[in-house]
């Protein structure tokens, strides 16, 4: 079953982060953060609905790692970064449900298969 992971380190954003680079999503939360906490199990729904695919799905607490969280110059919590080939492909702010991260997630899959706009929209 899997999980989402936690960024403790920059050497582990540096390998999502370079050209050629994983499809990624990352959930900036705080402890303190209401949106954050009721969101937590939709992420971690999402990234076990998705175990099967070449997606990883990170969370990042910004109160233990403000540093990593200010290179990617977050404002508003939650928010979640969509990442493929090292690009910020999309940024989600405020809390979303499973179905939608999931959503999110397929996208971002689609995206890194190298779907086009039609083939993503029609099949």
């Amino acid at each position: 079953m899997a999980h989402a992971q936690e960024i403790i380190s920059r050497e582990t954003l540096e390998s999502i982060m370079v050209e050629g680079g994983p499809a990624v999503m990352i959930d900036f939360w705080a402890s303190w953060c209401g949106p954050c906490r009721m969101m937590a199990p939709h992420f971690e729904a999402a990234a076990q609905a998705l175990a099967d695919e070449p997606i990883t799905f990170y969370k990042l607490d910004t109160e233990k790692h403000p540093d990593l969280a200010q290179s990617f110059r977050v404002m508003s919590l939650p928010t979640i970064l969509l990442i493929h080939d090292g690009k910020v492909q999309d940024v989600l702010i405020g809390a979303r449900d499973t179905n939608a991260l999931k959503k999110k997630g397929e996208w971002l899959l689609s995206k890194a298969r190298g779907e086009g706009f039609f083939k993503r929209i029609f099949g």
